[in-house]
Order: C-alpha cells, then structure tokens, then sequence
C-alpha cells in the first residue's frame, strides 16, 4: 500500500530537501580543491579580501551552513509536533512562528535552483584546471592558458559560478518563510545587510577580473590576447 503524506507536510520536507541542497552546494561551491599556494606565486595581495580569501570563503560556508541547518530544524519541528523535544524546540527557534515556515517560497526555491548551478560550474572549472585553479590569485612557472571546457564559453566562469552561488544563499536565507524572516530579523535590516555583502563580493571579484586579465595577458602575450578575442565576454555570454 503505498505510503501518503499530507500536503503540508510535503511542502515542509520539500522545503528540508532544498535547503540541504542549498548547504550542501555551497559546500562545495566554497571548498578548495588544491592547498594553498606558495606565497612566492601569489600576485595582488594589496587587499584585505586577497589575503583573507580562504578565512572568507570558510567563514562563508559556515554562516551558510549554520543558517540552513536551523532553518531546517525550525520547518521539522514546526511541520512535525510529534517529534521529540519538538514543540520545546519550537519556541526554542521561533518564538513567534509562522505558517509560511514551512512552505518553501518561489524566491527560496529560485535560490536554491542558482545555489546548485553555480556548484555545478563550479566544479566543472575545478575539474578542468585541476591543480591550477587555487583561491589565491596566483601565476606559476607551469601554469598554461586554459581555453577549453567552460572556458571556452566566458573567461572566468568560475566567478560566475560565485556570483550564483552568493546570490543564491542569500535568496534562500532571506526569502518569504525562511527562518532568519519570521523568525529572527527584520525584513529592512536583512536586506541592507544582504545589499551590502553583495556590493562588497561584487567589487571584490570585479578587482579580481581585471587583475586576471591583466597578468594572463603579461604571462601569455598574444596567445591571450587571440583568446580573449575569441572569448570577449567575462562572465555571461553574450552579455559580459
């Protein structure tokens, strides 16, 4: 006989599972795949994201983690009173709980959706310049020009894929239902904060592009310069 959920309690395990792919994404999206490099490969290390770059992306993931897990807590033991310690941990984490907690919103599942798929081009870039791509920004004797896979599409896919990912956490945490907006914060002091970590990542990576461009073209010459006008657009194409 097959097992029956109620609608309710669909919707708040659909909004779990989402919210677990967002951290675990994330996850992914913000781990190094190679250690450090040597400091003596490292360029542009003026700024205090540069030298903070795996402190930053660490302190990111957790935040994400940490946010997600609760979340998740908070929708379980709202949707499900019958769990142990459920209605304890209830007014634990929502004191003032909401019934949209456990309906995943349109924003919250969107986020998810661009939490996933800047993953995913994430660790394409990773598979494909293997031991080459490092958080630091860095130039080696035996580094190569990469043009093929998705560098093939834009230049630094690998920021698109974190302009997704950052996004896209940050929809899911602030979206309509989530814990941090029924639970926690105001709606306005959320979104000058998201706006800010947004501007900031923006203008950090925007540093970022312009300095890769700038060495890639030292380092390679004219094989760069025949690449970036085969491949014009920096993050999106067709747009940028």
């Amino acid at each position: 006989m097959p097992l029956s959920v109620d609608p309710a309690s669909a919707a708040a395990l659909l909004k779990i599972g989402l919210l677990l792919v967002t951290g675990i994404s994330v996850h992914l999206s913000l781990s190094p795949p190679n250690p450090p490099a040597p400091s003596k490969h490292i360029i542009d290390r003026r700024t205090l994201f540069e030298r903070c770059v795996r402190w930053v992306t660490f302190c990111s993931k957790m935040m994400v983690w940490v946010e997600t897990l609760l979340d998740a807590l908070a929708v379980a033991v709202s949707a499900f009173p019958n769990l142990p310690l459920a209605p304890r941990l209830a007014r634990l984490l929502c004191p003032s709980a909401s019934p949209a907690l456990t309906v995943p919103s349109s924003l919250l599942i969107a986020g998810t959706l661009a939490v996933l798929c800047g993953s995913v081009i994430r660790l394409v870039c990773f598979r494909t310049l293997g031991p080459l791509f490092t958080f630091e920004l860095t130039i080696s004797p035996a580094h190569s020009l990469v043009t093929h896979g998705p560098y093939a599409i834009v230049r630094h896919p690998s920021y698109t894929g974190i302009y997704l990912t950052l996004l896209g956490s940050s929809a899911v945490a602030l979206a309509p239902g989530s814990w941090l907006h029924e639970c926690w914060l105001q709606l306005g002091s959320c979104g000058v904060s998201a706006a800010w970590n947004v501007a900031y990542a923006l203008r950090s990576t925007n540093r970022r592009l312009a300095t890769e461009d700038r060495e890639l073209r030292r380092a390679f010459g004219p094989a760069w310069e025949a690449y970036a006008e085969r491949v014009p657009w920096r993050l999106i194409p067709g747009v940028w």
